[in-house]
């Protein structure tokens, strides 16, 4: 019966670790017994003193108690080694559980004895304020989606634990293997060890069947998945099973079996191969953590070679448009395996080895074309998501879920990676045949390009795994800031250093390509980080004023921060908000920080104040002329559902909404009475995205700027005088702002 959520919270296993200890101490006293007779008995024996058949007998004897007693030392060690790996297991799984319960309970969910958790709006209201349990109350299913969640982050962690345990319960059953020394039947020195090879050495068998065409039973294919998944983090057994396996050749053989099985052979236990392939990935990670061991300098070397080695799997031979007969490349079975781990259970060495190795081997393909990944069909969406088409993009992806990892790999002043990426790059990986049409080469970039390129962007510019929650609005470490300030100069300019030499920027456009769809949005997400850094930029008040200047300002510790030019941020904002959602993301963002900007100056001289609406105006201006080349019509129907009733934070943007930084309460309460009002004024325009209609849209945003002061005086307390006066400054930036996006955008009104 396996262990529930009940018993994991209660459990007590310093049992675990006192028998560790008493198995160890034991191994010691054995070891002291043994020198006391080597010391003593054995040196008796070994004198002259002693002759004839007694003493031969004697010493023969004399000599296997002295193993024995050896034997007897390493196998106390091995089983307190055993129960040293069980608590530890344990612990670390117990913790997991605990984590996913605490993380739960801090944002407001009470959790039953069975891990099942219920929204407590009370604890919600006392943590977050009324305004966002008020969005809870007035929606149940918003309210029952969050509990799922949250009730299936435990499940998950309480799976692991039970799988854990039973990959103990079969180390601890393990037969060892008859040891060399010592007497028949006796001590045995190789438990522990032994026990943790004899482990993947069973777990191997299954595997090995599986990639030679066989079938083990399900027991077996059982206790492979507990084993790998168990053990996963275990050195020695993941090196032991993998050289097991055949080196990289026969993990890449291993795991293409089983891809075929779960998505294409036998569909209907796909969760078994899956968990199966999950292990593989696990032991991987935990093989190739220390890249000073002998086994990591053989792996990356048989690696170098299997990489590029061509194997069958069936996936591409069944893609939509035909690809019989197609094979793929090592590269990209084994980056379509490291994803079935997360990204942060990979050594940062490994991470970098394999993606410097993958890129090197696509430099070398075909005059620096990257022609050696290319394969017929496109392998965009979720069908295909299990296989890593492009498996530098798939590195990359799996290497955002390490920030600092993403910082390093993508500076610009330690390597040219972000340069490579962004510009040399060959992204067409789509064979649309043999020969050239029309004198044009006939590959094309899939549909889902750059996902990973987005993802790790985000991670390097922002310090978090892509979609984390936003922290407060802020500056930047200098890494992070090179990285995003590059970014936006090779998107829009083609270079690092910007406008210059006759370049012209094309950011927008660009990102408006369906190649980089999958782009946008963590670049969004990213941009939502900057804020503070784009708005003074649109308001001029950045060191680097409005033009830019062609480095970061890096001041050290987290206070750095981008000096791109305006043209350039508009335009690449424009180009994200091709993706209609990412348009409002930056819009709510902006208004956030706005807000919080006009909390903060509340206390200080009029002056400051108006000056203050003055760069909102401008912003305001600037993000609505932006605007005026998106149609947001689509949202209609949404905001009418809801009857100005905001829901979870940002009823139109779903999970989105969670990205952007924390701010006070005046200042959401600002943003959430303002922005309904937005919204139905922009949706009255029936030709949204026709650029005759502009002016009229122009004349209902900028009301909507006298209603953003309005909203921030009444949740301020602000004064009416006060509020009229801020409104006209805020006006007189906004016309100024909204031309200067427009200008950018080369549209005119």
């Amino acid at each position: 019966m396996a262990i529930s959520y009940d018993d994991i919270v209660n459990a007590d296993f310093s049992d675990l670790e006192t028998a560790a200890k008493s198995w160890e101490g034991m191994g010691k006293r054995f070891g002291t017994l043994g020198g006391h007779y080597r010391d003593h008995v054995r040196a008796a024996v070994d004198a002259d003193s002693w002759q004839g058949e007694g003493a031969k007998m004697f010493g023969k004897w004399g000599g296997k108690t002295a193993e024995e007693y050896d034997q007897a030392e390493e196998e106390a060690r091995g089983v307190g080694a055993l129960f040293r790996l069980a608590h530890a297991t344990f612990e670390s799984h117990k913790k997991a559980v605990e984590k996913a319960r605490d993380d739960a309970q801090a944002a407001g969910m009470d959790v039953n004895s069975h891990g099942h958790c219920t929204m407590n709006l009370d604890k919600v209201e006392a943590k977050k304020g009324k305004i966002v349990a008020d969005r809870y109350r007035e929606n149940s299913e918003s309210k029952e989606k969050v509990e799922a969640e949250w009730t299936d982050s435990i499940k998950k962690a309480v799976k692991e634990a039970q799988a854990a345990d039973g990959a103990m319960k079969a180390a601890f059953m393990a037969d060892p293997k008859e040891p060399d020394e010592g007497l028949p039947d006796g001590f045995n020195g190789s438990v522990g060890d032994d026990a943790v090879k004899a482990g993947a050495n069973r777990a191997a068998k299954a595997y090995k069947s599986l990639r030679d065409g066989q079938t083990p039973s399900p027991e077996k294919l059982r206790e492979a998945a507990m084993l790998t998944r168990g053990l996963g983090e275990d050195p020695e057994f993941s090196r032991t099973l993998i050289n097991s396996l055949g080196g990289p050749e026969g993990l890449i053989k291993a795991h293409n079996r089983l891809d075929d099985l779960a998505y294409s052979d036998d569909k209907e236990h796909r969760k078994t191969y899956v968990s199966l392939d999950q292990g593989l990935a696990k032991n991987l990670a935990s093989a190739t953590k220390n890249p000073k061991t002998a086994f990591y300098k053989k792996f990356r070397a048989e690696m170098r070679k299997a990489g590029l080695s061509k194997f069958d799997l069936k996936v591409t031979e069944n893609v939509d448009g035909g690809g019989a007969g197609q094979k793929i490349r090592g590269y990209q079975s084994l980056v379509s395996l490291m994803q079935r781990a997360d990204g942060d259970e990979y050594g940062k060495q490994f991470l970098t080895d394999t993606a410097d190795a993958v890129r090197d081997a696509e430099e070398k393909s075909q005059g620096g074309h990257s022609d050696i990944w290319d394969l017929r069909g496109d392998f965009h969406g979720k069908k295909y998501a299990h296989f890593a088409d492009d498996p530098y993009d798939g590195l990359l992806k799996v290497m955002s879920d390490q920030p600092d990892v993403s910082a390093e790999y993508l500076d610009p002043a330690e390597n040219d990676n972000l340069q490579y990426l962004l510009h040399d790059r060959d992204w067409k990986h789509v064979d649309m045949g043999d020969g050239a049409i029309g004198g044009h080469d006939p590959d094309k970039e899939s549909k889902g390009a750059r996902e990973g390129l987005g993802l790790v962007i985000e991670a390097g510019t922002t310090g978090r795994e892509p979609g984390s929650p936003g922290e407060a609005f802020g500056r930047h470490t200098p890494t992070e800031a090179r990285i995003m300030h590059d970014t936006v100069n090779w998107l829009d300019y083609g270079h690092p250093d910007g406008e210059g030499d006759g370049r012209v920027g094309q950011g927008d456009k660009l990102l408006e390509k369906e190649s980089y769809s999958q782009m946008r949005t963590p670049l969004a997400r990213a941009m939502t980080s900057y804020v503070p850094d784009i708005v003074d930029t649109i308001s001029g008040d950045s060191p680097g004023r409005r033009s830019g200047a062609p480095d970061p300002l890096l001041l050290g510790n987290d206070d750095s921060q981008i000096q791109n030019s305006r043209s350039s941020l508009l335009r690449v904002m424009r180009g994200v908000s091709e993706t209609h959602d990412n348009y409002i993301l930056l819009h709510e963002a902006s208004g956030y920080y706005m807000a919080e900007q006009l909390e903060a100056d509340s206390g200080k001289s009029e002056d400051v104040r108006e000056e203050r609406a003055h760069s909102i105006g401008q912003t305001f201006g600037a993000l609505n002329g932006v605007g005026s080349d998106i149609d947001l019509s689509e949202y209609e129907e949404i905001s009418d559902k809801h009857a100005d009733k905001r829901v979870n934070g940002y009823h139109l943007i779903g999970s989105l909404f969670n990205t952007i930084p924390g701010v006070g309460d005046v200042a959401q309460r600002t943003v959430d009475l303002y922005w309904n009002d937005w919204l139905k004024e922009v949706q009255a325009d029936d030709s949204l995205s026709g650029r005759e209609q502009i002016s009229h849209r122009n004349d209902a945003e900028q009301d909507s700027l006298d209603r953003f002061f309005e909203k921030w005086g009444r949740a301020s307390g602000a004064r009416g005088g006060d509020v009229q006066h801020m409104q006209g400054r805020a006006n007189d930036g906004y016309a100024g702002g909204r031309q200067d996006a427009l200008d950018a955008l080369r549209i005119r009104s």
